[in-house]
């Protein structure tokens, strides 16, 4: 099946698609994965990335997701980069040790 649509139709698409505001965790369900860059020009590239998404973000909040939730993690994608996890509903309903048996 083939979908027609006009540029200006896509382009609202992906704007809502990718800035639509919502937390960290339906970030990273939306990219799957966000490059990690320790370098600060700026800001560093995670943080920016949240903060376009994420209302209220402030720097590092993605590492309470990482650390404390378990809904994502730090590893390699060609770059450092944050991951989501594989089974975000498992990890939110159980402890972290139960998930990885479910995974």
């Amino acid at each position: 099946m083939t979908l027609d649509i006009s540029r200006e139709q896509a382009r609202r698409f992906l704007a809502l698609y990718h800035f639509t505001p919502t937390d960290v965790a339906g970030t990273m369900e939306r990219l799957a994965t966000v490059q990690y860059d320790p370098l600060n020009p700026v800001g560093r590239n995670s943080d920016l990335v949240f903060q376009a998404r994420v209302p209220g973000y402030q720097v590092d909040d993605w590492q309470k997701v990482a650390y404390s939730d378990r809904l994502i993690y730090d590893a390699w994608d060609k770059q450092v980069s944050l991951c989501k996890s594989r089974s975000t509903r498992a990890i939110k309903s159980s402890t972290f040790s139960e998930s990885i048996h479910m995974a």
